[in-house]
């Protein structure tokens, strides 16, 4: 019986000792939209500083299709042993309540959430409107205010919809392929404004093309930081906030602790380095810098106000409290 349970012990602490060595392997990562996108250059900007830490490659490919759930299944699927990797946005807060997928960030560890891309309400630079008091106040009064789209649960059809919702007003919706198109219309005098995320205006914000009227945010943006934070002007948004795109690593639920702490360890002092610093004030990007409880708190409060805003507005085929996903607070 003594040599059984050394034996038992043994393989233990054999078993221990082999997985302490993580990672003893290259990681497999996975990037759920597509080259060029914001999620891809945010990936591709801290995972290279991350290897430097880890002493092993993340091979990245991009995995794209049916708005992030392609690589959110596969990876869903894939062992929790720490070498697959994750690398998404917040599409999949809003799978259950479309219909798309029954696999969310339920199914994930976040390993860290790198940054966030805040909604920016816009207009072109000879609008009308100088102030997001004007704007507001002219669609309150009745006026026909066209605003960008990318369809329902996309960034401006949210903000779009929480505006909305706040305000009492409506607004006549004409839908684009993309951010990129959005602003091209808007600029070419199609539409009136739009809410889209600051990693696609803040250059045609600080070259003048555009005019940003307010953040979607409770504070100001460094990058941006002549534009005011729309809790500036109402208060009425700060129970949604905060709220926007954010991106991030996760791994499956069940992913063994140590993987988890050295991957953590690794993606905070990528974090950290200047040369993320530097590639984050140029995206115009804001840092988030977050994991554990935090982050998924975050993401919580991230799904509460997207799922529940889409909901009201006819935009879903389920209720989020079938999944129970809670209200925000007071609304």
């Amino acid at each position: 019986m003594r040599k059984l349970s050394i034996a038992l012990l043994t393989v233990c602490v054999l078993a221990g000792a082999a997985f302490g060595a993580y990672p003893e392997k290259n990681i497999q990562g996975y990037i759920m939209w597509g080259a060029g996108g914001a999620l891809d250059n945010v990936s591709r900007a801290i995972v290279p500083i991350v290897q430097e830490h880890l002493g092993k490659t993340i091979i990245l490919q991009n995995r794209t299709g049916a708005t992030g759930a392609i690589a959110t299944t596969f990876v869903a699927n894939q062992p929790a042993d720490g070498y697959s990797i994750l690398f998404g946005a917040e599409n999949p807060n809003l799978y259950k309540v479309t219909g798309l997928s029954q696999i969310d960030y339920d199914q994930f560890e976040p390993v860290f959430l790198m940054m966030a891309n805040v909604g920016v309400v816009i207009v072109s630079k000879d609008s009308p409107y100088t102030s997001y008091k004007e704007l507001i106040e002219a669609a309150a009064s009745g006026k026909t205010i066209t605003m960008g789209s990318t369809g329902p649960g996309g960034l401006p059809y949210v903000a779009t919809t929480m505006i909305e919702k706040i305000h009492g007003v409506k607004f006549n919706k004409m839908q684009f392929d993309g951010e990129g198109p959005c602003i091209t219309a808007l600029m070419g005098g199609h539409i009136d404004a739009v809410a889209v995320g600051l990693l696609a205006a803040a250059n045609f914000i600080h070259s003048g093309n555009v005019r940003g009227l307010a953040m979607i945010s409770s504070e100001r943006i460094e990058s941006v930081a002549s534009v005011p934070a729309v809790t500036e002007v109402y208060e009425e948004y700060r129970p949604y906030l905060p709220w926007g795109a954010f991106f991030g690593a996760f791994v499956r639920k069940g992913t063994p602790a140590e993987a988890l702490d050295v991957l953590r360890s690794a993606f905070t002092k990528a974090f950290q380095d200047p040369r993320f610093d530097e590639f984050a004030k140029t995206m115009g990007g804001v840092k988030l810098g977050i994991s554990g409880d935090e982050a998924k708190k975050y993401i919580k409060q991230n799904q509460s106000v997207a799922a529940w805003l889409l909901y009201d507005a006819g935009g879903a085929k389920f209720s989020p409290e079938e999944f129970g996903i809670e209200r925000p607070q007071g609304k």
